[in-house]
């Protein structure tokens, strides 16, 4: 297996921090240190920016999420400590709410797949989660169960259940109970920052990268997640993203090294994960980020500190 690359997206003037696709696949949009986000979608066999916008945040765009419910709806969250709603239902791409709330930096931004819930999480140590109620969103919990910086928040595929992870070297698992939120379990295997999770489709398995340069599976056995895999010696520095492919089951990892890793479950055992591809010098500098297409299923994206945003295909030896 080897990865080819297929498009390199310019227009970016500074590094990219994050890819996120829309539900159907057909378009991609891209944040960025130049306070932007861009759009892209293929027209004629060749994908092009189709839209920018520059009107949301005063600093740095650190991540971006495309809504599970309705692909007309993008969150945005920035340095400037804000997260912006961009709504598209009347044609233009729209900033129609800007969320206040964090005091610092804001790192991640994700919506629940029932369309209720947004996360947000920060430099503040802080993880907001906000109920969208006619439009609007409301804050319905500030957790502080990190001590350090919060790099990312993600919703499980299926529930609304929340994990976080950050400079503590930790993974913290949300629920609401008697309309409370509160943290019911923290993962602590890795040795340092926690940069990124993914779940694969079905809920009952998350993956982790960290500035350990390791991979963990973690698994669910029905009252307490565990890990299961250690993934290490793949990558030479900080592993910064993880996407878990929701069509073939592959997972992708983009690191510092300048590095695209690829691993695969082991037919023979269960818990077991192989890699299957390693593509050198991805991008000219870091890989911040990987998301696989939710459709096509050898398609990956990728962005890093060469301001610039590529897509790649599986090829099967």
């Amino acid at each position: 297996m080897s990865l080819k690359c297929v498009a390199v997206l310019e227009g970016h003037c500074d590094r990219v921090w994050s890819v996120a696709w829309n539900r159907k696949g057909d378009l991609m949009a891209s944040c960025s240190s130049d306070k932007t986000i861009r759009l892209w979608t293929k027209r004629e066999d060749v994908w092009v920016c189709e839209t920018e916008l520059s009107e949301g945040h005063q600093r740095t765009i650190r991540s971006v999420a495309f809504a599970r419910f309705d692909d007309n709806y993008l969150a945005s969250c920035s340095f400037d400590a804000t997260t912006c709603i961009w709504d598209k239902s009347k044609g233009n791409w729209d900033c129609t709410l800007n969320l206040e709330g964090h005091e610092n930096e804001c790192k991640s931004v994700s919506w629940s797949a029932s369309g209720r819930f947004l996360a947000t999480c920060s430099r503040d140590k802080t993880v907001w989660i906000w109920e969208r109620i006619d439009e609007e969103y409301e804050c319905a919990s500030v957790l502080t169960s990190h001590t350090q910086d919060v790099k990312k928040v993600l919703w499980h595929p299926k529930d609304d259940l929340l994990v976080s992870c950050g400079y503590d070297n930790t993974i913290r698992l949300y629920r609401e109970e008697d309309d409370d939120w509160s943290c019911y379990e923290t993962l602590d295997a890795h040795e340092s920052t926690v940069w990124s999770i993914d779940f694969n489709k079905t809920g009952d398995k998350l993956a982790s990268c960290s500035d350990d340069k390791t991979v963990r599976i973690w698994k669910f056995n029905g009252s307490k997640w565990s890990c299961v895999c250690t993934l290490s010696g793949y990558h030479q520095r900080s592993i910064y993203d993880i996407s878990w492919s929701r069509c073939t089951n592959l997972i992708a990892t983009a690191a510092g090294d300048d590095r695209i890793c690829i691993f695969k479950e082991d037919e023979t055992s269960e818990d077991d994960y192989r890699l299957v591809c390693k593509h050198e010098s991805a991008h000219l500098c870091d890989v911040n980020s990987v998301e696989w297409n939710p459709v096509d299923s050898e398609l990956l994206a990728s962005c890093g500190d060469d301001n610039l945003v590529k897509l790649w295909r599986i090829k099967h030896s």
